[in-house]
């Protein structure tokens, strides 16, 4: 090939494709050449060319880093067991409630130790600090934009004529997402999320607990794909953007690198922003208004309401059932296109997918297109899988870093996908939104959450929210976190097993090759920590991401997290990539991808079951109170009055299941008032903060819960009445009150210690007894009641709080009531003996029974527990009837509870009934395993063969056509070679001779430029000697001059 350099006369446009591809022709009109020479020639050619005139402001693409050229070190296992001291902390208590040891599974890297204290940085608790920052009326902060003019007709045109590219692309059910308007919800929620996000650590604090919006969320609320082509907005130069690679098909001029339809659509952008007479300074976006009347017919540009229960328009009532026919309709035999004339298919989906990138997943300005945003928007058009959901992750994290460092809140540009964050908030914060019934067809198809979001409402209470996040456990009323979501559509037969992210003996990555498995492949990318890149142009934004801090969201209990993010060379500070160099920044957001998205490490991990037990480490729960608790306590303390006033002003009305209580707050006690008790409340939703399993929680003595109780159908057992009172032949026992009722001086119960409830209001079950000398409210004539037995079925979040064996007797103890039972007691009520010295050892015998009957009990034999319930019963009857005292009634009770549920559960155990062994279950999973291993092994190699021989066969059958056609063509061209041969060879003896003479010509001229150079040399010696002696001449003026001037 030739060596071509562009002329610096040439003008900025050329040379064109055609004009290159002739040059290149001409140079190998044989076609012998080879492809890459003549691919790496058009390469030369297109550099320093701008077919745009300087129109779009270029950047290149991001590098090319290779996997093998990187290594990371990778933990062994992500999720690794840890013997952990638990606890719980809540403000308004300046203390953390008791902790027990238990094993957990933490997220890596984490450990137990403690942190260095610090103090809270966060705009909420700087507002404490000073005067109280107010919203602007007309901030923009939490609004949502609505589709403009035309897009829903566009959206469910997509949808249709090319749903199979969507689906290759992974976002059909988001751009699905889309037809909605969520422009209707307030944005209370978004500014308490903007008020207590903490910008150096990327998340967002709820009382004691972090919060952050992981990978897997945004995935499950949006359905924007996380494991993809690493995401960026620009327009390269035109070496980049019309570069060429060889081709499958053996084609002579290779295949784009980059979409065909790419510059068609950049063409179509330069079109539409010079007929519009928009101003030459901006030409980086539009109005979206603008970008939508140059594709699509007048007939098309209407606004239209679409209802979750009739997305497409097709008539429906509300309550119809949705079907696949009706909720996804793919025929489009009589739709015609909405796009003008000219407009062609590729370029009306390249147009689509712009506006849906601009105005619903990555908006930078309300409003606009941006021509970047072009390059990703072709690439989806073609099908690529592209990460979008690490890049608008990255975007949200440094929009929310920004306004949280703001030092006033008149944000005016804070432009953000809010509808993801609402659907987050509506996944964890139960309550936060009430929503309409929704048809089942989409969350059985696994659609984004933020769905139901588009007929929704929420609280306008901007003290109810802000309460909420500096105390959840205040507002239980109202709202409830959700840890751990079910939401994520993990394949359910691998749920609480280990998965490695390893290799096959190919080389492939074992989490990409069976069906099902990249929704692990991507919750594993969410759960590693790494940096999130977001490139626009020349800017690449870096936002660590650091799930381990929120291992509970992930069902693991929670260490003090480690920062596992790698060391970004060359960049001291991510926060100012803009001083970096262009070159360094670009390699560094490359790596920065690389790292994020790779798979193949070899590691471990372990997906947690949807209603796994969590918890707090006691170190991180410390650190927290030093370094949190006092603004947590003082925002408490200042909204907590505000919400009490606007609950009684509005007639605020409880949860469901819940009993009214009238609280007046004093200086150290409450008085509470039982004004009525509701009927039992129905079972929550799964994972709404669990208590761990492992926990033993041990309330204070001088703390005492007073939370009302709905009254058991049952006679209610532990409670002595005056002996004024009448009473029956069973009467019931446990406790006394004096004679002549409730003292005036004795004291009131004090607000129930929450400790022990995580973030959960106390179930409608759970009460704690009062002890002799204190009552439950004024005329109160029932001092308590407990309970033993439950009748209900536990709940998906409870789980046992037991009293530990170091319980010290006669102290006052609180019940242990199971949360989610309703119990009601099944032992037989006695009158009570007496105390003397008979009944004393009675008591103490059988409370030796009872201890004998707990440490008969053995896990592995049914025999020896299957009648614990029945015995249990009629000993604690016992023990009533001989007068034992309140305490050890209480604590032998609560133990007796604690077991029951326990062999409840064993009950429940399959294992116990079979005769296999875990090992001989593992082996036969492993047999399966290997077995079905194979199989996908063999079935990937038969695929692979198959589609080898059919290429194969297909190029043979070209070939043979092609050789046919040569044949029949080659003896009409015999004579004419033969006789361009003999002219030729004339032409040939011509040019042999011309050439002797040119030799003569080179030869005398080589003389000639030699003479020539070596005069030239003499002469640039001669110019350099007179160029120093001039300078020797110039100091020697100077000193004389100044030796001179030394005279006078």
């Amino acid at each position: 090939m030739f060596r071509w350099q562009r002329p610096d006369d040439f003008p900025p446009g050329e040379p064109s494709e055609a004009a290159i591809w002739d040059a290149i022709d001409r140079q190998d009109p044989r076609g012998d050449a080879d492809v890459r020479d003549r691919l790496e020639q058009h390469q030369d050619m297109l550099r320093g060319r701008d077919v745009f005139h300087s129109f779009f402001a270029r950047s290149p693409l991001l590098p090319e880093c290779p996997p093998e050229s990187v290594e990371f070190g990778d933990p062994s296992q992500w999720v690794s067991s840890l013997r952990l001291q638990c606890g719980e902390y809540h403000p308004l208590e300046s203390s953390i409630a008791p902790v027990s040891w238990g094993s957990c599974e933490i997220l890596e890297p984490a450990a137990d130790t403690v942190e260095p204290v610090g103090q809270s940085g966060l705009l909420s608790h700087r507002q404490l600090q000073s005067t109280p920052l107010e919203w602007p009326r007309d901030s923009t902060v939490g609004r949502v934009q609505s589709p403009v003019s035309g897009y829903v007709h566009w959206a469910r045109y997509v949808l249709q004529a090319h749903r199979g590219t969507l689906q290759t692309a992974g976002i059909y059910e988001a751009v699905y997402a889309s037809l909605f308007d969520y422009g209707r919800l307030p944005s209370s929620w978004a500014r308490g999320l903007v008020e207590f996000w903490d910008a150096g650590r990327g998340t967002c604090w709820i009382g004691a607990e972090e919060f952050t919006v992981t990978l897997s969320d945004l995935q499950t609320v949006s359905g924007l794909p996380v494991f993809g082509h690493h995401f960026e907005e620009c327009v390269p130069p035109d070496e980049q953007l019309f570069q060429r690679v060889p081709s499958a098909d053996g084609d002579r001029r290779g295949i784009s690198v980059l979409p065909d339809v790419y510059p068609i659509a950049l063409q179509h952008y330069r079109q539409t922003y010079r007929a519009s007479d928009l101003s030459r300074r901006a030409r980086a976006s539009m109005p979206v208004e603008v970008w939508v009347r140059s594709f699509l017919q007048e007939g098309y540009l209407s606004t239209v309401g679409v209802s979750l229960h009739d997305p497409f328009g097709l008539g429906l009532q509300r309550g119809t059932v949705l079907s696949e026919e009706t909720a996804e309709p793919t025929s489009t035999a009589d739709r015609t296109s909405p796009g003008l004339p000219g407009v062609g298919e590729d370029l009306l989906l390249v147009g689509f997918l712009a506006v849906w990138l601009c105005t619903f997943v990555l908006p930078l300005r309300a409003g606009s297109v941006r021509c970047s945003i072009l390059l990703p928007a072709s690439q989806l058009a073609q099908g690529q899988r592209l990460a979008l959901a690490p890049a608008t992750l990255a975007r949200i994290y440094r929009s929310l870093r920004t306004a949280s460092e703001a030092t006033s809140l008149e944000l005016r540009d804070l432009t953000l996908p809010w509808q993801y964050l609402y659907g987050w908030l509506h996944l964890h914060v139960q309550g936060a939104f009430s929503v309409l019934e929704s048809p089942a067809y989409f969350s059985e198809r696994g659609y984004p959450t933020v769905l139901p979001l588009c007929q929704a409402s929420s609280t306008l209470e901007s003290e109810r929210i802000r309460l909420f996040f500096f105390a959840p456990q205040l507002v239980t009323d109202r709202f409830a976190l959700v840890h751990q979501t079910a939401t994520v559509s993990l394949p359910p037969h691998q749920r609480g097993t280990v998965v490695v992210d390893g290799t096959d003996r190919r080389g492939r990555r074992t989490l990409l090759l069976r069906r099902q498995s990249l929704a692990v492949a991507e919750y594993f990318i969410s759960m590693r920590p790494g940096w999130l890149c977001y490139r626009s142009g020349n800017t690449v934004t870096l936002e660590g991401y650091q799930p381990n801090r929120v291992a509970r969201q992930f069902g693991y209990s929670q260490a003090t997290a480690f920062d596992g993010r790698p060391v970004v060379p060359g960049v001291t500070d991510v926060l100012h990539m803009e001083t970096v160099p262009q070159e360094t920044r670009f390699f560094t957001a490359a790596l920065t991808w690389l790292h994020l998205l790779r798979l193949g490490t070899g590691s471990s991990f372990l997906l947690a079951q949807p209603s796994s037990s969590t918890g707090v480490s006691f170190t991180r729960l410390t650190w927290v109170r030093l370094s949190f608790g006092p603004a947590l306590e003082h925002g408490a303390r200042r909204y907590e009055p505000r919400v009490r006033e606007l609950g009684s002003s509005r007639g605020r009305r409880p949860r469901r299941g819940s009993s009214v209580a009238t609280v007046e707050r004093g200086t150290d006690t409450e008085a509470h008032t039982t004004a009525r008790a509701t009927a039992p409340s129905s079972p929550r939703a799964t994972g709404v903060a669990p208590e761990p399993l492992y926990t033993e929680t041990v309330r204070s003595p001088r703390r005492h819960a007073s939370s009302p109780r709905a009254s058991s159908p049952r006679m209610p057992v532990g409670v002595h009445t005056s002996p004024g009172r009448a009473s029956s032949p069973r009467m019931p026992v446990g406790v006394h009150t004096s004679p002549g009722g409730p003292r005036e001086s004795s004291p009131r119960l004090r607000r129930s210690d929450p400790t022990s409830f995580s973030t959960l209001d106390p179930p409608d079950d759970y009460f704690c007894p009062a002890y002799p000398g204190e009552s439950s409210g004024a005329g109160a004539d029932i001092v308590a009641e407990f309970t033993f037995f439950p009748e209900g079925h536990p709940t998906d979040f409870a789980g046992p709080s037991s009293a530990p064996a170091s319980f010290p007797a006669g102290s006052a103890s609180p019940s242990t009531a199971l949360e989610g039972f309703e119990y009601a007691s099944e032992i037989s009520c006695h009158v009570p003996l007496l105390p003397d010295s008979r009944s004393a050892d009675r008591c103490s015998h059988t409370a030796a029974l009872l201890k004998d009957l707990i440490f008969s009990i053995d896990p592995r034999s049914p025999a020896s527990w299957i009648e614990f319930v029945p015995t249990a019963d009629r000993l604690l009857g016992v023990l009533a009837s001989f007068g034992v005292s309140t305490t050890e009634l209480v604590f032998w009770e609560s133990l007796c509870r604690a077991l029951e549920y326990q062999i409840r559960r064993l009950r429940d155990l399959s294992v116990l009934r079979t005769r296999v062994t875990l090992p001989e279950l593992e082996e036969r999973v492993t047999r399966r395993r290997e077995a079905a291993d194979d199989t996908h092994d063999r079935f990937d190699s038969s695929a692979v063969a198959l589609r080898r021989h059919r290429e194969s066969t297909s190029r043979m059958d070209t070939e043979v056509s092609e050789l046919t056609t040569r044949v029949r063509s080659l003896w009409r061209d015999i004579k004419e070679v033969m006789s361009k041969k003999t002219d030729v060879e004339e032409r040939r003896g011509r040019r042999g001779r011309l050439t002797s003479k040119e030799e003569q010509r080179y030869l005398a001229l080589q003389q000639e430029m030699v003479a020539a150079d070596s005069s030239l040399t003499q002469a640039v010696e001669e110019l350099q000697t007179a160029q120093l002696e001039f300078q020797t001449l110039d100091e020697i003026t100077v000193q004389l001059e100044s030796l001179q001037a030394r005279l006078y």
